[in-house]
């Protein structure tokens, strides 16, 4: 697998999946009826910065009426778009060493609220046009305090400007957030576009049926399945197989098999936390499969259901900041003893 190959998305017609998400902006533009602000939710690396960035090119484009719904591409706006550095896009996403977005890219820092950051850059008059487009990426990430300086600029952005928040899940937002933006859920893609998008963007080398059966245990999480047809799956899938299918898991069989594959990601925080998500991953799909085959004998298993919430919660933990060596132990023991894991707050 390269990624140097990979394609880039240069207007409307080049993105995978998502029409209904297309032809609903290019109804909005052309009735003159966009604006406000919008949230933007799907699984991991189906599209979502791809559709946002494709409508900033498309409301900024300097040669093609956005109407249209056809950017060109290669005038000065089209390119700062793509280059992340027009003026009139501004642009926040959470730093790689940390593990929330820092209230002070949101409103500025203590000596300085307001007078810099995204809301305040998004009130700036429009360099180049007559609209600002603001994309606040890895939206998930927002504590309640960054989520509450976002409020007002949410309720009431700039005449003309867009607001796009990205993030995974409507459920990981607060209340407050949703309520203020419209929600574009982006449904999992279809194999077919899957495959697509893995071999024509991503440079995957694989056949139909091994990105099925990556996307399968993915959960539709691309960046998952892009990992996971490294070629480097096969073993680890036995590996977490062998210690699930025991009636009652050896917890220090399962979090050996669990740390061994993190501690071969090195010392990268992001990469650790992508293999975990794997390993969970393949867990999730595990009892997933146990519950259709349960259902299908008309004998759901408590416990299999208990396992089952209970890898779906390790992967809503993997990105806090507890401590991944006491995560681990807390999921392979909750996982032997049959458990959902829940601790309130921390679990």
């Amino acid at each position: 697998m390269t990624t140097e190959t990979a394609t880039k998305m240069t207007d409307w017609s080049t993105l995978i999946g998502h029409d209904q998400v297309r032809q609903w902006f290019a109804a909005a533009i052309k009735q003159n009826r966009l604006g406000g602000s919008f949230l933007f939710v799907g699984s991991p690396g189906i599209g979502k910065r791809t559709v946002a960035n494709l409508l900033a090119r498309t409301l900024l484009c300097q040669r093609s009426e956005a109407a249209a719904m056809n950017p060109c591409g290669v005038c000065p706006s089209c390119l700062q778009v793509e280059a992340g550095t027009h003026p009139d896009v501004v642009r926040v996403a959470k730093p790689a060493d940390k593990s929330l977005i820092p209230v002070e890219l949101l409103i500025g820092s203590r000596e300085a609220r307001m007078q810099e950051g995204f809301c305040r850059d998004l009130r700036l008059r429009p360099s180049l046009g007559s609209r600002k487009v603001a994309i606040l990426e890895d939206a998930d990430y927002l504590n309640e305090e960054g989520a509450n300086c976002l409020l007002k600029t949410l309720e009431e952005p700039p005449a003309g400007a867009i607001v796009v928040l990205v993030g995974t899940s409507e459920q990981r937002q607060l209340p407050t957030i949703r309520s203020r933006c419209q929600i574009l859920r982006m449904g999992p893609l279809s194999v077919a576009d899957a495959s697509l998008l893995l071999r024509k963007v991503h440079g995957v080398e694989a056949d139909d049926q091994q990105i099925a059966s990556a996307m399968d245990v993915a959960g539709g999480d691309i960046e998952v399945a892009i990992r996971l047809l490294s070629g480097e799956s096969d073993q680890l899938r036995h590996a977490v197989t062998a210690q699930l299918d025991a009636e009652y898991p050896d917890p220090v069989g399962l979090a050996r098999v669990v740390t061994a594959h993190v501690d071969a990601a090195g010392k990268d925080a992001g990469k650790r936390r992508g293999a975990m998500r794997d390993v969970f991953s393949m867990a999730v799909q595990h009892f997933r499969r146990q519950m259709r085959a349960g259902a299908l004998q008309g004998d759901v298993s408590p416990l299999t259901l208990a396992r089952l919430d209970r890898c779906v919660r390790a992967l809503r933990e993997v990105d806090r900041s507890a401590n991944q060596a006491t995560l681990i132990e807390c999921f392979a023991a909750d996982i032997a003893s049959g458990v959902t894991g829940d601790r309130g707050e921390i679990g």
